[in-house]
């Protein structure tokens, strides 16, 4: 069975309803249609980008895990083994400039890890399938 992790942007705009997020996905996630994961390093990017004012987002932690609890994603724990595949995983040239967001490597990791598709609109990922990432272009 085909497992899903949301990238965190695909979580935010799936949090605050946000068109961006292609209806087939949201539909998909509302009907329980496959596994889905948020992994606990989405939840702590949410929390940094509220803190320095990048993203508005009414309400908290409490409020994501009681999101999460209600629509059935899960929340996946960072393991060693996800700590190992991003040591090991080459950093990307995307236009010429390294990828180095430490937020998306350890989701790409994880995805890669545990042979889940990633649901993501960043297109600095489809780099990464080289390296065995599964993805899903919102």
């Amino acid at each position: 069975m085909t497992c899903y992790l949301l990238d965190t942007h695909i979580f935010i705009w799936l949090l605050t309803d946000d068109d961006r997020l292609d209806k087939n996905i949201r539909e998909d996630i509302e009907y329980f249609q496959y596994p889905y994961y948020v992994s606990i390093e989405t939840l702590r990017e949410i929390v940094i980008l509220q803190s320095l004012n990048k993203i508005t987002f009414d309400g908290g932690v409490e409020k994501i895990v009681n999101y999460l609890e209600k629509a059935q994603i899960q929340i996946m724990p960072i393991e060693i083994n996800h700590i190992k595949t991003l040591e090991n995983l080459p950093i990307a040239k995307v236009d010429k400039r390294i990828h180095d967001d430490p937020f998306d490597r350890l989701l790409i990791a994880q995805a890669i890890a545990e042979k889940f598709t990633i649901v993501s609109s960043d297109g600095k990922f489809l780099s990464y399938r080289d390296y065995g990432l599964k993805l899903l272009v919102n």
